[in-house]
């Protein structure tokens, strides 16, 4: 799943809201990177959930714990209230404005299975839904929020949009048989072109928020490089290929994890 980069959002927000020559609240990272794993599985649940049928139809999925028959549905909803409900323990211990902001976010784990059949931008809508917790995690330090939270979920939600699209190149010619939407069908023959746009807003982005967080050097390096690597990796993969298009689904998680080194040292230097 393109869960990997779930977690990303939670520590990009915190680590970014900590005062300059601070390192990130640590107990946070931990608590957000718990929850971030719990709610992407619950999210996973609820796709696989609404997906059973589809599932059944596609290579890639048809061996999941409910398509291939392995869990029922009342096995996975009692899976799901008890990721639910270590999550609520972790956001109930957090300040008023991040309670509310994970109360709402609950809408979009919900919604987003929906979305490949309602909309020809599921993608988009992940990246709404994966990157809340930079503004989570902004919050629950600071108690509000401002330019540099809603410039980071800018540049997460770009970011998924891109890494998702050529993830969803690997299902095309099943999607198409089941009449499931995608980006990377929308896209089509100008998914490298439109993707190297959608990066290019993800490194305005990030740029806006590091001006507004009185970032370092560091920091805005960290974010050239990251940007500068999803282009190389646009250029390079075959999106007929699946094996290519995982390696560069792959790639991604190192993205991610440059930006977070780049925000910490970007707090010194």
């Amino acid at each position: 799943s393109s869960g990997i980069n779930a977690e990303y959002g939670g520590a990009w927000g915190i680590c970014i809201a900590a005062p300059t020559f601070s390192l990130p609240s640590i107990p946070l990272l931990v608590a957000f990177g718990t929850g971030a794993v719990l709610m992407r599985g619950a999210g996973c649940t609820i796709n696989d959930m609404y997906d059973i049928d589809i599932d059944k139809r596609v290579a890639r999925t048809r061996n999941r714990p409910l398509a291939s028959g392995r869990l029922n549905l009342k096995q996975a909803t009692a899976w799901l209230t008890i990721q639910a409900g270590l999550s609520s323990l972790i956001l109930f211990n957090l300040n008023v404005g991040t309670i509310a902001l994970g109360i709402s976010s609950l809408f979009l784990v919900g919604a987003y299975p929906y979305m490949k059949r309602i909309t020809d931008y599921p993608q988009l809508f992940l990246g709404l839904t994966f990157n809340y917790g930079a503004l989570m995690g902004y919050c629950a330090c600071t108690g509000t929020l401002g330019i540099t939270p809603l410039a980071l979920y800018a540049a997460g939600i770009g970011w998924t949009l891109v890494y998702d699209t050529v993830y969803g190149h690997q299902d095309k010619l099943d999607d198409k048989i089941v009449g499931v939407r995608s980006t990377a069908l929308k896209f089509e023959d100008r998914t490298k072109e439109l993707c190297g746009k959608v990066t290019a807003g993800m490194g305005i982005s990030l740029c806006v928020a590091g001006v507004s967080a009185g970032m370092g050097p560091s920091y805005f390096l960290a974010s050239f490089m990251g940007c500068s690597m999803i282009m190389k990796g646009l250029s390079h993969v075959d999106l007929d290929n699946p094996q290519s298009c995982w390696e560069f689904f792959v790639m991604n998680k190192n993205i991610g994890l440059l930006i977070l080194i780049g925000i910490i040292i970007g707090k010194f230097a």
